[in-house]
């Protein structure tokens, strides 16, 4: 009996000799057995996520000019001089379950302006006021944080 040799593809022999030359055994290529579950005890007091803050957008709006303002929260206050309409400003809350106060006070000079809370995208308050002088307005309200 005469067998004939017949020569192995090109691709065979690439891939055989890219095999052959990567070493190691058969096992290392295969996936590692899955662990045995087990039940842990987790702690949800050190594994909750952080809370992010809550936020507070105050705006001012209309045809006047301000001449100042202040903001509070939590006895914190912030003040400014003068501004032009639209004016805004965004108050990080604290996310921590306790409630917060805050209030806007403007003083601001001849035309008219609308004051505006929100909290977290929900107007919480709003006011409305005129002068043909110099006249003052203000919001406050309370936020659980």
């Amino acid at each position: 009996m005469s067998y004939a040799v017949r020569p192995l593809p090109v691709g065979i022999l690439v891939l055989t000799a890219a095999l052959a030359g990567c070493g190691g055994s058969p096992e290392a290529s295969s996936p590692s057995p899955t662990p045995p579950a087990t039940t842990a005890v987790v702690d949800a007091a050190t594994t909750e996520p952080a809370r992010q803050p809550h936020t507070l957008v105050l705006t001012a709006t209309g045809k006047a000019t301000i001449v100042s303002f202040t903001y509070t929260l939590d006895g914190k206050a912030t003040e400014g001089g003068s501004a032009k309409l639209p004016w805004r400003v965004s108050v990080d809350v604290p996310a921590d379950g306790k409630r917060h106060e805050w209030s806007l006070r403007i003083t601001y000079r001849k035309g008219n302006v609308d004051l505006m809370a929100m909290f977290n995208g929900k107007v919480q308050t709003s006011s409305r006021g005129a002068s043909s002088g110099e006249g003052t307005g203000g919001i406050s309200g309370s936020v659980l944080g």
